[in-house]
């Protein structure tokens, strides 16, 4: 296990130490890949610009070593994410400073263990880290059928490591899932063929609280999310065919909704007693399901394999595969509209902030929708990079985007903020 701090920000980061960690995080913080509220949605009051360039409404950019596609996430003045550097085989946490984008330190978790084979659109940093405002907790695919759960204080010190069990994924596929944070512990999941599971640890010792059986055709790659289900707060996720609620304290399913598909790679969204679900392979759907009457209130033959959607107001958006937009009224699901994006393969899901839908294309492109539940209200196109997989954030009245360049074959990655 390695820490690496660039000489020439050594006291900087002293200083950094010096404050108490309850200090750093802030209301609003993206302290996890879905946002401060889960749902994709940035706090309310963001100024955030429309337009940009690489010369133009640009705070700073930053090399990011390595390759990954975990979604940066924001506590306080910092900045994590995950990276691989594939020919030394390590994987890694790396900090950055929101203020100027400089390098504070470098966590390398693992040596060695990196799966032999994994989708070529996949990475061995595709899990967004998540925080509670002390600690950070990374999730990382080791060793082609394990997954290795890493807790670290803010400054980079390594406070525990917990092997939470197998994950065995058909074609080497890889893993994607992000963790989640519930009731004190760090819930994982593993949509694994055959004996699959969800399981808590507690996040402060790392010791395993509860673990529930998912028994799977299948791998899947749905992220799960915390949710207020008509006053209850529920484990939620999509995946192995069905939809379910578990109580965050002991992992208990309250509740299963059989539909769906075998493969899922986005995360539900929810108001009241209402889940909104899409995507999955090979299936092509998106619905509605009351989870107190456990059926579903509608239907509609589209899907939103990867890209998570977003609710505005009385609207769900949703961009499909190829680019196409959605938006469909929550109640009876009656398609309000559908348009087309810039043509391209997508991959990272839209965001809400300051007004506007932020989505990226995997080409770099860049789409800045105003909501309007009566047409596409595309205000601009952005261009950033050559190919984009992680979803961008909105935080501090900036967006931070993770950004691959090409120059012939070789590739490097860049952060960027973004904003005035």
């Amino acid at each position: 296990m390695k820490l690496f701090i660039p000489p020439k920000l050594v006291t900087a980061v002293f200083a950094y130490f010096v404050f108490s960690i309850s200090a750093i995080a802030g209301d609003g913080d993206w302290m996890n890949w879905r946002g401060p509220n889960g749902n994709g949605v940035a706090e309310d009051g963001q100024t955030l610009p429309v337009e940009w360039s690489e010369s133009k409404n640009v705070h700073w950019k930053a090399l990011i070593p390595g390759r990954g596609h975990s979604t940066p996430i924001v506590v306080g003045e910092r900045v994590f994410l995950t990276t691989a550097r594939e020919q030394e085989g390590t994987q890694s946490i790396l900090c950055y400073s929101i203020i100027n984008g400089e390098l504070l330190w470098e966590k390398i978790l693992l040596e060695g263990k990196l799966p032999t084979k994994i989708h070529r659109k996949n990475t061995h940093a595709s899990p967004s880290v998540v925080s509670d405002g002390k600690r950070v907790y990374a999730l990382f695919f080791v060793g082609g059928d394990r997954l290795q759960l890493f807790a670290l204080d803010l400054n980079g010190k390594e406070l525990w490591s917990k092997d939470t069990g197998r994950f065995y994924p058909e074609r080497s596929f890889g893993y994607g899932t992000s963790p989640l944070l519930a009731g004190g512990n760090v819930v994982v999941t593993s949509e694994s063929q055959g004996e699959g599971f969800i399981a808590a640890f507690d996040s402060e010792s790392g010791e395993e609280v509860w673990r529930t059986i998912r028994t799977a055709e299948r791998s899947s790659h749905g992220t799960p999310v915390l949710a207020n289900i008509n006053g209850s707060i529920q484990i939620v996720l999509n995946g192995a065919d069905r939809i379910a609620g578990y109580a965050p304290e002991s992992g208990k399913e309250i509740w299963s909704f059989s539909g769906g598909d075998p493969l899922i790679a986005n995360t539900v969204l929810w108001k009241d007693g209402v889940v909104f679900a899409s995507g999955g392979y090979p299936g092509i759907e998106t619905w509605a399901l009351d989870v107190e009457k456990q059926k579903a209130l509608w239907s509609f033959p589209a899907k939103c394999y990867e890209q998570s959607m977003l609710l505005v107001g009385d609207h769900l958006y949703g961009i499909a595969e190829g680019g196409v937009v959605h938006c469909w009224d929550i109640a009876d699901g009656n398609l309000r509209w559908r348009d087309r994006l810039t043509k391209g393969p997508e991959s990272a899901s839209p965001i809400l902030g300051g007004g506007h839908i932020y989505h990226a294309n995997e080409e770099g492109k860049i789409s800045v929708i105003k909501p309007n539940p009566d047409k596409l209200e595309l205000v601009a196109e952005n261009q950033l990079g050559d190919e984009i997989f992680a979803t961008p954030v909105a935080c501090q009245d900036r967006i931070l985007f993770r950004v691959a360049k090409y120059d012939g074959e070789e590739r490097s990655e860049t952060l960027y903020s973004i904003g005035f």
